[in-house]
């Protein structure tokens, strides 16, 4: 009887670190699927494709609370018309998975450059929080709000 309950008790501890450690992983790999899904997004902006910036969108998108999906690829579609060259740096702050792993939000901080030649004429930064949901198992943003910061509070290292 006792090596049965001590079975029964390996079986439960063994399973339930299967399932940690599973859990973790999916974890991780969400986080990275998110990740990549900000860099994505990243390069079609400095790529000018505002067509696939639109569709990391989700439909019912909300920037500032005052974009849509459609004024936002407008406004990064002007932005490449006025910039030749875009460079945009990003250092993601925190990743907050939902339960159920349908939906995110991403602190994250990003450095815009744009110039006419290879040399930023204008730098920008910005504090960036945002909601993703995972459609169709792909990561979109739902939400984005943004407030102008300056660039050496983000990368105190790099500019000086």
């Amino acid at each position: 009887m006792l090596n049965k309950l001590k079975h029964t008790l390996y079986i439960v501890l063994i399973s339930s670190s299967a399932l940690f450690f599973l859990n973790s992983c999916t974890q991780d790999d969400d986080e990275k699927a998110l990740k990549q899904a900000l860099a994505e997004l990243v390069s079609a902006v400095e790529n000018k494709q505002h067509r696939s910036v639109s569709r990391k969108l989700t439909t019912d998108f909300r920037g500032n609370k005052r974009l849509n999906q459609q004024t936002m690829s407008a406004l990064v579609f002007r932005y490449t018309l006025r910039h030749k060259f875009i460079k945009i740096y990003t250092r993601v702050n925190t990743i907050k998975i939902s339960q159920d792993k349908n939906e995110a939000n991403m602190l994250f901080h990003a450095l815009l450059t744009g110039t006419e030649s290879t040399l930023p004429e204008r730098m920008r930064a910005f504090r960036i929080e945002s909601r993703w949901l995972k459609l169709n198992n792909e990561w979109k943003i739902n939400a984005a709000n943004w407030v102008e910061v300056r660039a050496q509070a983000i990368y105190p290292e790099v500019i000086k």
